[in-house]
């Protein structure tokens, strides 16, 4: 029995020293200390110390046109350039005659009220309110003015079309093509 009891001790030995340690204290948590409460007369608003306002007082017009100058209520002038023949006239006493479209240049005939011809490319001014020729297409003229709003002082671009007057008989053969119409003569005659 003695055997025994040795062989039971040194078996629970054993097992005790191969287990795993106990786990170590856990430590304490140190209180945060409270934050000292401000005072009223020590909290204050924080404004933001850069506000920027825009001025306009003593600059330009960043929405005018620099290069043109009004120089009266009926006509702009614009500077550092001659004015051309037709800017003495306004747009609706000018006829356009003709346009020739389809090549890298393309042109028209413009009509003044004492009949003389003018050919116009693009890019030419045209007009008393200082307009320009921005397009030449079949039958038509697109010619951009600059419009002066007199209450904000604003310029605003506009489109004017001059277009080829078409005559009672071309206009009666241009409805009936337009309505499926053939011209010329009707098939089976000669």
């Amino acid at each position: 029995m003695n055997r025994l009891l040795r062989s039971a001790l040194v078996t629970v030995l054993f097992a005790a020293a191969c287990g795993s340690p106990p786990p170590p204290p856990r430590r304490a948590v140190a209180a945060a200390a409270p934050a000292p409460k401000p005072m009223e007369e020590e909290v204050k608003e924080i404004a933001p110390t850069n506000i920027y306002v825009y001025s306009p007082i003593g600059k330009r017009d960043p929405f005018q046109n620099q290069v043109v100058t009004i120089t009266g209520i009926t006509h702009i002038e614009v500077k550092g350039r001659n004015k051309t023949p037709l800017e003495k006239w306004s747009l609706d006493q000018l006829k356009l005659s003709l346009t020739v479209t389809g090549t890298a240049t393309p042109m028209a005939m413009v009509e003044d009220p004492e009949h003389r011809g003018w050919t116009v490319r693009l890019g030419d001014f045209i007009g008393q309110n200082g307009g320009k020729v921005t397009g030449i297409h079949r039958d038509e003229v697109i010619v951009t003015e600059t419009i002066t709003d007199h209450s904000t002082g604003r310029v605003y671009p506009q489109n004017v079309k001059l277009t080829v007057p078409v005559e009672k008989s071309e206009e009666r053969d241009l409805r009936a093509l337009q309505e499926g119409e053939q011209l010329g003569p009707a098939r089976g005659e000669k």
